[in-house]
């Protein structure tokens, strides 16, 4: 079995968790144009690629594997994962969108799929994430 945790999607977007409550970070983001990948793209670049690239390789394998899961199976709300992580800026109108561009910044032109999903088994720990570091 392959165990799956959705947290490492959410832990992903630590470097723009909360940042709806600060003032100077809404400030900064405030001209995305929700329209346009561009923005979502260099914020991804910028602040989640400089964060996944601290992570240890046990780690950065189990948020891959997650995000492969989830975005192959659509078994997860993205909007309500975006949305609970309080970033200072709007998701794209698809939130989805958000997290197949983090697909693509991070690994290119693989294809994210789950050939037989029975043998993935869903471990809703929360704090594994932490633990994992």
């Amino acid at each position: 079995m392959i165990s799956v945790n959705p947290y490492f999607i959410t832990d992903l977007l630590s470097p723009i968790t909360g940042l709806a409550d600060d003032d100077e970070a809404v400030e900064q983001y405030k001209y995305i144009d929700t329209t346009n990948d561009i923005y979502y793209r260099e914020i991804i670049r910028n602040e989640i690629r400089m964060y996944y690239n601290c992570l240890n390789s046990v780690k950065k394998e189990k948020v891959k594997r997650a995000l492969n899961y989830y975005l192959a199976t659509s078994e997860i709300d993205f909007e309500r994962v975006f949305e609970s992580c309080l970033p200072p800026f709007d998701p794209p109108k698809d939130a989805r969108d958000f997290f197949v561009w983090i697909w693509e910044e991070f690994y290119g032109g693989e294809v994210y799929e789950v050939p037989n999903k029975a043998i993935y088994v869903i471990n809703s720990d929360v704090n594994e994430p932490n633990r994992s570091s």
